[in-house]
């Protein structure tokens, strides 16, 4: 199916992107309430599948934005519309089916930014996934013919941008299926043409990464992917083995991995120090810093493969 949004487009990257004129682009200003559950009661998130709507006319109340990477256009919807969608369609549901409001609805009507197991921030643009985009352009890292994966996806600019580079699939996953259904997938078809003869292979998932694992490599046609991207999915040490086992179990063994992240997400312990001491003692992968950021909070991007495949 295509569709063709009709919108009035605004280019805003330095300020309302990268986040130096608030915080909302900065994890580390982000609501990270402290998490005490017991992991051992942790009621996960189930994987589901989700596919594209038949009718897409609610979004078009919805502005869009766009990021500009060398001759390409990277186009999503405004998340602070969509924000407002989500709050006026879940309370409306709720009154409807005497319901509570949604896990994303309540966070985004109590201003979070993040709540650990509940909502991970996919309605925001957040500074890493924005220097992601910018390194596979500038660094010429090939995608096309590939397939892609973008764990931690939220709106889903690394994974849009694979599309545009023509990769024959682009997966994209994210921890609540209401982010995938309100804000990715709208935003992929805006970068779609209206006449697409592609055939690119393009699919939705939600849940918990533990569960999304198991369905991925349950299928019948399991293929593993080329290329796995991820970005600000380290701020919590309480997701590395989580996000460990996925890549492991997802990654072609001549596949290559592009994570972005900050060095250190004070208050939360994750980072990228942690990350690659946590990765080398494993020892099943090669991994290094193959880009740093220096303006404002210091981040970088990791690159890892499997080390057989380095010694191939």
């Amino acid at each position: 199916m295509s569709f063709q949004f009709n919108f009035d487009v605004s280019v805003d990257e330095e300020q309302h992107l990268s986040g130096e004129d608030d915080n909302k682009g900065n994890p580390e200003n982000a609501s990270l309430p402290t998490d005490s559950t017991n992991n051992s009661t942790e009621t996960l998130k189930e994987a589901k599948e989700l596919y594209t709507p038949t009718d897409l006319t609610a979004y078009e109340s919805c502005a869009v934005d766009v990021v500009k990477v060398g001759d390409l256009e990277l186009c999503f919807l405004n998340p602070d519309d969509v924000e407002s969608e989500l709050i006026i369609s879940s309370f409306s549901q709720a009154l409807k089916s005497e319901e509570d409001e949604s896990d994303v609805s309540k966070a985004v009507d109590g201003h979070s930014d993040l709540i650990p197991k509940v909502y991970e921030g996919g309605l925001k643009v957040w500074e890493c996934s924005l220097d992601l985009v910018h390194f596979l352009h500038d660094a010429e890292i090939p995608v096309k013919n590939k397939r892609v994966l973008e764990l931690g996806c939220g709106i889903g600019l690394p994974g849009i941008y694979a599309v545009k580079k023509e990769a024959a699939a682009v997966h994209f996953q994210d921890y609540n299926e209401e982010v995938i259904e309100h804000m990715t997938i709208p935003s992929v078809i805006l970068n779609k043409p209206e006449e697409d003869s592609t055939n690119q292979d393009l699919r939705y998932l939600s849940g918990d990464w533990s569960l999304v694992q198991k369905l991925l490599t349950s299928e019948e046609q399991c293929s593993k992917y080329d290329v796995i991207l991820t970005s600000e999915t380290i701020y919590s040490l309480e997701s590395y083995d989580k996000l460990y086992d996925i890549l492991r179990a997802v990654l072609r063994p001549t596949g290559v991995i592009y994570l972005a992240a900050k060095t250190h997400y004070f208050g939360v312990g994750g980072g990228t120090r942690s990350f690659e001491d946590m990765v080398k003692q494993r020892g099943e992968f090669n991994i290094e810093v193959c880009k740093t950021y220096t303006r404002g909070v210091k981040r970088e991007i990791l690159k890892m493969s499997f080390l057989e495949a380095a010694k191939d």
